[in-house]
């Protein structure tokens, strides 16, 4: 048995069976369509049949394969398959230009997914800050109610100071909408003009969104987004949408002109879009 050479496999792909090339190894003759197998030999491009490639190097199988096309091998256009028979080097090169293509659009898409996350965590972080600071301020007014300097002697003539009572808070019952958000999620709200307000959410009934008019339907709601957003849902006054949370914010988010806010409380997002409604949002 010969010493086989070094090779390196490049590229697995087939053509048309109607359009067959031929094989390369000496003394074969035959034409193959399926499994053709592109080879660098010393610095020689060689096209193999499957069982060829085995013969000539020893390999009965290729699971390690890491270069262009798959196991079953890329089916080439008639263009490619006249670049494979007379200019392989440039059908290569057209390979990994695609190839460089696809893992670029690849990163772009994760560094827009990294990017989307920062955002809404940041988002997170300031309505966390700002009901935090809400809490201190109502605890730091609940502790001066208390403070001994305003407590009147019994002998004092004047009459006891009497604090009217605060005003009873809103109510603000929670929407329909509320249970249909996937757990440990957040609420995507947009004020999008006309009074439209939106609530984005992840479904926690199927593998895509529900997008909801806010705090109430409005007149026509069901008629106000393009069908490709989703489709009306009239028992639940919401659409249900096949799109990813990704895609819908980025749509509502590129048109919205009455502010946003997310939030993972359902009543706090009822809130927002009631403190939009009102004039001069007051």
């Amino acid at each position: 048995m010969t010493e086989t050479q070094p090779f390196k496999l490049l590229a697995i792909v087939a053509v048309d069976p109607a359009h067959r090339v031929r094989c390369q190894q000496p003394h074969c003759g035959h034409s193959v369509y399926a499994r053709i197998h592109v080879v660098d030999e010393a610095d020689q491009l060689i096209v193999l049949g499957s069982d060829c490639f085995a013969k000539r190097y020893g390999v009965t199988h290729t699971t390690d394969f890491h270069g262009h096309g798959s196991g079953g091998g890329r089916v080439l256009t008639e263009a490619e398959r006249e670049m494979l028979i007379n200019n392989t080097k440039a059908l290569l090169a057209q390979f990994e230009a695609e190839r460089q293509r696809e893992l670029a659009l690849a990163e772009e898409k994760h560094q827009r997914k990294l990017e989307l996350a920062e955002v809404t965590r940041q988002k997170e972080h300031e309505i966390a800050e700002a009901k935090s600071n809400s809490l201190r301020q109502l605890f730091a007014a609940r502790q001066a109610r208390f403070d001994p300097s305003q407590i009147q002697s019994p002998s004092s003539q004047q009459q006891p100071l009497i604090e009217p009572e605060p005003p009873p808070m809103e109510v603000i019952p929670p929407p329909r909408w509320a249970g249909l958000k996937k757990p440990n999620s957040s609420f995507f709200a947009y004020g999008m003009g006309n009074s439209q307000y939106w609530v984005l959410m992840q479904s926690a009934s199927h593998a895509g969104c529900f997008i909801a008019p806010a705090p109430t339907p409005f007149e026509s709601w069901d008629e106000a987004l393009p069908p490709s957003l989703g489709k009306v849902d009239a028992d639940r006054e919401v659409y249900v949408s096949d799109n990813n949370i990704n895609v819908l914010v980025g749509w509502f988010a590129s048109r919205c002109t009455n502010g946003s806010c997310i939030d993972s409380d359902a009543v706090a997002i009822q809130q927002f879009a009631l403190a939009l409604q009102k004039p001069n949002g007051t």
